[in-house]
């Protein structure tokens, strides 16, 4: 039965597309099987791995599961082995209020991957930057939250929010959401103000799980507008080993 995992932070900008395509990538190469979830409408997470192949499913996306217009099967794209895509689409936000209105709104994405999870090790679900129906769904329908951060002044104090959203999904609508950790990304050396962030990161949510750290890369940036992994862009990088690392600690943690 898969973990479901929801990568998720309402702050935009902190790499959340790039660790969950990266992170998948990296969990599908260890051999698990690993269904990513593209529930953001910038579909930045469907245009890096099927390119402009994404306007072929505007009947069959992640939009059209939740509003049931589109069967689960028909929904999952391959994308390589051990691999599997349900694809965003630009129509995404033009069914937001459809299912605001829906009956058990928050629970659509729960029941539409209820069928596939024996089929799957890992489900990872990229989310928007904000706090609206679609980050609820996937707050519902996962096991765990992963967060990635900026260590910045704004990104440390931002996790507030994210913790504050998760007590009130436990309270609601999924009691046994778990924190997996929180990922300090786009990491750098050049000046002290990242490392001070973590000691103040550290300090104010002490509870918090601090998983790898991933260096700030320009190959991360090249090899999603490229349409491929870090791991097949350049597989000898930090960013390749500190992003291998962090799907090792993950399995570590979820599986023990």
């Amino acid at each position: 039965m898969a973990v479901v995992i929801s990568v998720a932070n309402q702050k935009g900008g902190v790499g959340k597309t790039t660790l969950t395509m990266n992170l998948g990538h990296a969990l599908a190469t260890m051999g698990k099987r690993v269904l990513l979830v593209d529930i953001d409408p910038q579909f930045n997470l469907t245009f890096g791995l099927i390119g402009m192949d994404v306007l072929q499913y505007g009947d069959s996306n992640v939009g059209t599961l939740m509003t049931r217009e589109s069967d689960i099967e028909d929904t999952i794209v391959e994308v390589r082995e051990n691999l599997h895509l349900i694809p965003s689409h630009l129509n995404l936000s033009a069914r937001e209020i459809e299912i605001i209105n829906a009956y058990n709104r928050e629970r659509r994405l729960e029941k539409a991957l209820t069928p596939i999870l024996p089929d799957y090790d890992y489900v990872l679900i990229d989310n928007p930057p904000s706090m609206g129906i679609f980050l609820v769904n996937s707050l519902t329908a996962s096991d765990y939250v992963l967060i990635p951060l900026e260590l910045s002044y704004f990104g440390v104090i931002g996790m507030q929010l994210m913790f504050n959203l998760m007590r009130m999904i436990r309270e609601e609508t999924n009691e046994n959401l778990k924190l997996l950790g929180l990922v300090p990304n786009k990491f750098t050396r050049q000046t002290k103000v990242p490392k001070m962030r973590l000691k103040e990161l550290k300090a104010t949510y002490p509870d918090a799980p601090i998983l790898t750290t991933i260096p700030k890369a320009i190959a991360l940036e090249k090899a999603q507008s490229q349409g491929m992994s870090i791991f097949e862009f350049d597989g000898d990088g930090r960013a390749s080993k500190a992003l291998l690392k962090l799907a090792r600690e993950v399995v570590e943690i979820v599986e023990g």
